[in-house]
């Protein structure tokens, strides 16, 4: 279960449904955990290792929030207090009077727990708050002083982008725009960047008519590279949401084909409610596996969106960061190569090849993109425009990448490549 969801089951059992405690509520469930290895280690200081096994789910959650609250905000003992209060309140005094003796600790102790005894890999984990594993990758791929600022900037969420849907908001730009009290981005005809909404449900009563999609600036601009033409045919793998194959039909104008690969059933539903919110008629769901279509016809433009770490979302999503190890980034790695092949079978001679993730890590991104050019001669890296980002790594130039702490956006990375 996500954290939305979390949040969604949690409020109807607590009969809560005001909107600033929903908001505040929410803010507790990211942020714990975007520093939850920080949070349970100083947690682990303080409570006897016995008693942190044996404590429910939700009596954690709260430690995690004392914690929170006592090292990242700095907040007072009376404020940790109340906030103890209130978990009485909502959990019930026997839930938690077990605890009390534990809190207090958590309450009163010293803030500044010392990390000496630690090793160097484990200070930075702990320091930027992800996994070893991760923290280890990111600094041998870009450097430790490029790699600490890359992990940083994970501790503060990121942007917002929208782009105006053109299916459904032909000539309103401007009118949007200062709905939406939106800063425009440069060089991108109808792309936004979300500034904070006057008024609660304001943004979302323009998104539920059609007329913006909600999408980071690099997905956004995969789209743009992808650049299909009308009439043409087009392949988009892994296509759930549908924010990708929306924007491809908006520039295709509603003529050709789509056909949009997505395996998995809950998210087909999700693709389907999102063609019908933009207006794309042009788009076909193929309910297959990515690596095993069952097309036969060649197309003009494959886009290959696979599966990955998420590993330039932890900034947006920092539980995430959590639920991907090592083990599991290697097992990514294979199913992208073979997406990736399979998408490259069925590009037709002259025709367009895009790939790309919303992942950092050179292993996910420019490995692959190697390996299949160096096997597959006939496709070659081209330039892209529109061209934002960084370029790639490994002599990959023709490449780009978006990084959080350089574009206030997700990191992603797109390769596009020509056959024949």
């Amino acid at each position: 279960m996500g954290e939305r969801q979390a949040l969604l089951r949690a409020s109807q059992q607590m009969n809560v449904t005001e909107g600033n405690a929903l908001r505040e509520a929410h803010k507790w469930i990211m942020e714990t955990s975007r520093f939850q290895n920080r949070l349970d280690w100083f947690i682990s200081q303080c409570v006897p290792a016995e008693t942190i096994e044996k404590i429910p789910h939700g009596v954690r959650s709260l430690y995690r929030v004392i914690t929170y609250a006592k090292l990242i905000e700095s907040r007072s003992p009376a404020d940790l207090q109340r906030l103890v209060g209130w978990a009485r309140q909502t959990m019930g005094w026997h839930e938690v009077r077990p605890y009390e003796e534990d809190l207090a600790k958590l309450v009163f102790g010293r803030r500044n727990a010392t990390m000496n005894t630690l090793s160097e890999l484990d200070r930075l984990s702990l320091e930027t708050c992800h996994p070893s594993w991760y923290a280890k990758s990111v600094t041998l791929a870009f450097g430790r002083a490029n790699g600490i600022k890359v992990l940083k900037r994970d501790l503060s969420r990121v942007s917002t982008f929208a782009r105006i849907n053109e299916l459904k908001a032909t000539g309103e730009y401007e009118s949007i725009a200062e709905q939406l009290h939106a800063s425009k981005v440069d060089k991108l005809d109808g792309v936004f960047v979300l500034d904070k909404p006057r008024k609660s449900g304001e943004r979302a009563n323009i998104a539920s008519c059609g007329k913006i999609v909600i999408q980071d600036l690099g997905s956004i601009v995969a789209g743009l590279v992808a650049a299909p033409k009308p009439g043409q045919v087009v392949l988009d793998l892994c296509a759930s949401p549908g924010n990708k194959t929306s924007h491809l039909a908006a520039q295709m104008h509603n003529e050709g084909e789509i056909y949009s690969a997505e395996l998995s059933l809950t998210r087909s539903r999700q693709w389907r409610k999102e063609m019908i919110r933009t207006g794309c008629s042009i788009a076909t769901l193929v309910r297959a596996d990515a690596t095993e279509l069952p097309l036969r016809n060649s197309v003009d433009v494959a886009l290959a969106d696979p599966p990955c770490s998420n590993s330039g979302v932890f900034a947006r999503n920092p539980a995430s960061k959590w639920r991907v190890t090592s083990a599991r980034a290697k097992e990514l790695v294979r199913l992208q190569t073979k997406i990736l092949w399979a998408a490259g079978e069925r590009v037709a001679e002259g025709g367009t090849l895009v790939y790309c993730t919303c992942s950092i890590l050179p292993e996910e991104d420019e490995f692959i993109v190697e390996r299949f050019i160096k096997r597959n001669t006939d496709f070659k890296l081209v330039p892209q425009s529109p061209s934002l980002g960084c370029p790639g790594l490994r002599g990959l130039t023709e490449c780009q990448r978006f990084y959080p702490h350089l574009h206030d956006c997700n990191g992603y990375f797109i390769a596009k490549m020509r056959r024949g």
